[in-house]
């Protein structure tokens, strides 16, 4: 028993028992001895295990202390060295931390500033304290940002990006706030800069269509007189030895107005404005006009013009005529201007036919001077032709096919060129168009000339006031006026013609919009808002010679209801206007 283990020693010495007790239960002490013994073994090795564990939780936490040092040295020198403010402060305003580039943007010391509020340094130009917790508590936001403007030392204005977050604790409640300031000074001096240059843009770009819109009146009212004597003219059963000389003039001052157009078209594609009609017209009709003004320029240069139209082609389509003619005017001009001899083809040809559309292969071909490869793609940029002597020997602007071109994008469609040096040019482009319901009145327009106006009666005893202070232009529109039976007055200026519209009924009111005394657009609106006329709802349109991009708005500003451009086609002026009292009555 002497090798006991010694807690078991101690207990068989407090029991006190007998030597034949002890020798029967000697093998069940035995039992309790060893498990004795292997408990101090297990405790051992449990020691030894914690001690182990002890030692490596002392390396980690020694590990991790290095850890949060390096990266607190981190996170000071990025926070040191950063340009961005970064701040951390309670939820009264006061500043619990601020790093150095508060110093750098303020010239205030950090400490001196921490444990005080923010108002005391953040201030507007007149010293007085940004309310921008205020403003982030009354809007319940998570996450608060605006520019502000912050007067530093130096007296020197700073545009600042303020934003703050709130620090939720465990309950969710804000029991702080972090954020930043960023000095945005040069990105906002640049923005000002830019919006100033955008001002200064938009300004000029005003100022360009002004000058556009006041050169165009001065161009095409002479232009209008040229243009309405020679249709007069052309009425009046001229011999045929001065139908040439008439006939020369009409595409003559046409043909001017297109290069002034094509001025204008321009400017109005280039600015984003120019808005494409839909409206029915005959496509036969179309290039029968076409055919009939470049048939004579053609023969005086000695070469042939010929359309070529497929049998299947639809006798009217919807779209807009003017540009498709301007289109088809500015390639056949041209092909015959480019062409010494030999000829030039507008092949028209239905490529797809259905129930409501037709598609169009367009080609315009010319056995012309042909276009040398390397300038093929220049040839369409504005202001720009194939040779630096082409304007001085050929003449033209350089728009006419930088129209086209965009004219055509606006229809979804493309223009394509093939052409060789010395042989000739093919310009091609498909239009898709939906056919129009058959109209008569458009399928039988034949020569309008030979006609007169004997059959048109839809103006007849209607009546008209006219306003213009040019006196050859209201002298032409005077003669049509009364070819058409029309019981019309005329007025000089605005003036005389509010005074006119006070006391005399009229079914319409033409009104030129640049005149002297008093404008058409202020004498349209005094005609509106004038009680007791007789004139108060009567349609006034705009008859006029400028057409720059505000025109039509600034007409609707003054209760004017429309714009009709001047010069006119008489045919037409004639539609149009009983197109406007058949509406207004």
């Amino acid at each position: 028993m002497k090798d006991f283990h010694r807690l078991l020693k101690r207990q068989l010495a407090k029991a006190d028992l007998d030597e034949q007790t002890l020798m029967r239960i000697t093998p069940l002490l035995g039992q309790i001895d060893l498990a004795y013994k292997e408990f101090d073994k297990d405790i051992l090795h449990t020691e030894h295990i914690l001690e182990l564990s002890s030692q490596e939780l002392f390396e980690a936490n020694q590990q991790l202390k290095k850890s949060v040092e390096t990266i607190s040295g981190q996170l000071s020198k990025i926070a040191e060295n950063i340009k961005d403010i970064i701040f951390e402060m309670d939820l009264d305003g006061n500043w619990s931390y601020l790093n150095p580039a508060w110093e750098n943007l303020t010239g205030l010391k950090v400490q001196d500033c921490l444990g005080h509020p923010y108002t005391n340094y953040l201030k507007d130009e007149e010293g007085k304290p940004y309310d921008l917790l205020i403003e982030f508590n009354r809007e319940s936001l998570n996450v608060f940002a605006k520019t502000i403007q912050f007067k530093t030392a130096e007296g020197r204005i700073k545009w600042l990006e303020f934003s703050l977050k709130s620090i939720p604790s465990k309950k969710g409640k804000a029991e702080g706030f972090i954020g930043t300031i960023v000095d945005i000074s040069t990105l906002k001096e640049t923005e000002l800069a830019l919006t100033e240059a955008k001002e200064k843009e938009s300004r000029a770009n005003k100022a360009k269509d002004e000058f556009l819109s006041t050169m165009s009146h001065e161009i095409r009212t002479p232009l209008s007189a040229v243009i309405g004597i020679s249709h007069l003219l052309l009425l009046e059963n001229p011999r045929p030895d001065q139908m040439e000389n008439m006939e020369t003039l009409k595409h003559s001052s046409a043909h001017l107005l297109c290069l002034v157009n094509d001025i204008l078209d321009f400017n109005k594609i280039t600015s984003g404005v120019l808005e494409l009609e839909e409206a029915n017209f005959s496509i036969h009709h179309l290039l029968d006009g076409i055919h009939s003004i470049f048939n004579n320029i053609a023969k005086s240069k000695g070469i042939r013009l010929n359309i070529k139209k497929d049998s299947a082609l639809a006798p009217s389509f919807i779209g807009d005529s003017t540009r498709i003619t301007q289109i088809f005017s500015n390639l056949i001009n041209n092909a015959i201007k480019f062409t010494e001899q030999g000829k030039v083809l507008l092949d028209i040809e239905v490529v797809q036919d259905t129930e409501d559309f037709q598609v169009l292969e367009c080609k315009v071909v010319d056995t012309g001077i042909g276009i040398p490869a390397l300038k093929q793609e220049k040839i369409f940029q504005s202001f720009t032709q194939a040779n630096s002597d082409t304007t001085r020997k050929y003449g033209g602007t350089g728009l006419g096919l930088a129209i086209c071109k965009q004219l055509l994008e606006r229809m979804n469609s493309s223009i394509h060129l093939k052409s060789q040096l010395g042989k000739g040019s093919t310009f091609s482009f498909a239009l898709t168009l939906p056919k129009a319901i058959s109209n008569e009145e458009i399928e039988n327009i034949g020569n309008q000339y030979q006609l007169g106006f004997e059959q048109y009666h839809s103006l007849d005893g209607i009546k008209i006031l006219a306003v213009d202070d040019n006196k050859i232009n209201m002298m032409v529109l005077s003669k049509f006026l009364t070819k058409w039976r029309v019981d019309y007055h005329t007025a000089e200026n605005g003036l005389i013609a509010l005074e006119k519209a006070k006391v005399n009924p009229y079914d319409l009111i033409l009104m030129d919009l640049h005149m002297p005394v008093l404008n058409g657009f202020i004498a349209s609106k005094l005609i509106r808002e004038t009680d007791n006329t007789p004139n108060k709802t009567t349609p006034i349109y705009a008859f006029s010679a400028s057409i720059g991009m505000d025109v039509k708005k600034e007409t609707e500003k003054y209760g004017i209801d429309g714009l009709i451009l001047k010069p006119f086609d008489p045919f037409k002026l004639n539609t149009t206007l009983s197109q406007i009292i058949a509406q207004h009555k």
